[in-house]
């Protein structure tokens, strides 16, 4: 009988301290914000960072989607690094015609991309926070954050062509 209870005390100590590891671990987890990140908070920012947010993002965000007829795509991989927020502009007008996010780690196919030529913006970075102001959302990356404006122009054919064009995009950051 002894050593039944003592096996008991034993099971029941050890499931005690697994539990009171894992409440340790979550405490450790959660995020650290940084100032700027309070001080966004407190002017009515919300973090919104996470893997659901990949894909276009609403129109609230200021960006009218325009779909062509034929399905030219953009694949957009991004690996390590960061997630990236990437704007992609038509060459002849200077309008945002898609506005995509996508995590670190995720893919994304951006179907039917009108013909034309195009540009894209891209911002680089974690912890992506949004406000909603004056009727639209603004969204912006508060830490390691880095903007950049491709060199390259990407051609999704000319009008009256029958081609389907696409462009795969892989970034990865070091």
């Amino acid at each position: 009988m002894r050593i039944k209870t003592i096996f008991i005390l034993c099971f029941a100590l050890l499931l005690f301290s697994g539990c009171a590891n894992n409440k340790k671990e979550k405490v450790e987890t959660s995020p650290v914000l940084s100032e700027i990140q309070k001080k966004y908070i407190d002017e009515g920012w919300l973090l919104k960072s996470d893997s659901s947010m990949d894909g276009e993002l609403p129109s609230s965000y200021g960006v009218k989607p325009e779909y062509g007829l034929q399905d030219n795509y953009f694949d957009i991989n991004m690996g390590e690094g960061c997630d990236i927020a990437v704007k992609i502009i038509d060459l002849s007008n200077d309008r945002c015609i898609r506005y995509i996010f996508v995590s670190e780690n995720s893919s994304i196919t951006i179907n039917q991309i009108p013909q034309g030529q195009y540009y894209l913006k891209i911002a680089y970075g974690y912890d992506w926070m949004e406000k909603f102001e004056d009727g639209m959302t603004h969204g912006k990356f508060t830490r390691n954050c880095y903007y950049e404006k491709s060199v390259d122009v990407f051609d999704f054919g000319k009008k009256n062509s029958q081609h389907t064009i696409n462009y795969i995009l892989n970034i990865n950051i070091q």
